[in-house]
């Protein structure tokens, strides 16, 4: 027969099945994550264009750049031809499924260098303030004052047509706008408890940044990327309708548009296949944008 301090000995022994605090405080947010219609839908959309991006060898029936004779007399959507062909008789379906890989590839690409700029400015001026803020600042006022399309266009217009240039040229566009963010988040946090304790230890400047503020606006920071992944994708689509996308005969979705404009009225799936390829990706980060916004706001 045990006595009572056995029992309390053999309760306090075992594992406590009550959750740790910081695993309580995600449970609720991982149900509003798959509760949400909005970002579930965003999501979706994402990966219906990633896995037509990985499976372009699979899904698509022809090359990009094959011509068709058999479509010479008829382009119109057919069995052959699902979506029809364009004006140099390449089949659209295979064009746009080909045509996915480089936004994906360059679009993501060319934000994440923007983003570690950007950062890295905003950061640079928030934290020290002073000289560098005045510096950091003063350059970015200039640069968002021009119209981002027209640094787009001059910019690819000077360096010319290229994955590599486009890169820069979005890297130059984006930059200024996510040090500005950036920026207001530090201020905002540097005055925070956390940031006093780490001076306090005598940390570097660099070490605050990197792993006690950066982390702490990693949330605004997830939804403005999204937000930047549709302006970039519909930048990177006008550049190809202006002829300053990829250089042909690379598959470019906005390429594809222009090359259809001058037929629209007696072929208008021509330009309205790729077009809603720009719309629906486009689309999905908005909406993965947009749900995780009103989880962050509690909606």
């Amino acid at each position: 027969m045990t006595g009572p301090a056995t029992d309390t000995a053999s309760a306090a022994a075992r594992p406590s099945a009550q959750p740790q605090p910081g695993q309580a405080a995600r449970r609720p947010r991982f149900r509003k994550l798959r509760r949400s219609k909005v970002l579930g839908i965003g999501i979706a959309l994402i990966a219906f264009w990633v896995a037509v991006a990985i499976l372009a060898p699979l899904i698509a029936p022809y090359g990009p750049n094959i011509q068709h004779t058999t479509a010479l007399a008829n382009p119109f959507p057919s069995s052959d031809h699902w979506f029809g062909a364009d004006p140099l008789r390449r089949d659209i379906f295979s064009r746009i499924v080909w045509g996915a890989r480089p936004v994906l590839l360059v679009a993501p690409a060319a934000l994440f260098c923007a983003n570690v700029v950007g950062i890295a400015i905003g950061m640079s001026a928030g934290f020290y303030g002073g000289w560098v803020d005045e510096l950091c600042s003063r350059v970015i006022d200039v640069l968002l004052s021009f119209p981002k399309i027209v640094l787009y266009v001059v910019l690819i217009a000077s360096l010319g047509p290229s994955a590599l240039n486009i890169v820069v040229a979005v890297i130059l566009v984006s930059s200024p706008g996510i040090g500005r963010l950036v920026r207001g988040l530090t201020i905002e946090l540097k005055t925070r408890d956390f940031v006093t304790a780490a001076r306090m230890r005598a940390e570097s400047g660099f070490y605050i940044m990197l792993v006690e503020i950066l982390p702490n606006a990693r949330g605004p920071l997830i939804v403005d990327f999204c937000m930047r992944m549709g302006y970039t994708i519909i930048a990177i689509g006008v550049l190809g309708f202006l002829g300053l996308g990829l250089p042909p005969p690379n598959p470019d979705w906005g390429g594809m548009v222009r090359e259809a404009t001058p037929m629209l009225t007696v072929y208008p799936y021509m330009a309205i296949f790729p077009s809603l390829a720009i719309i629906t990706l486009v689309m999905g980060f908005n909406l993965v944008a947009d749900g995780l916004q009103d989880l962050d706001h509690g909606r």
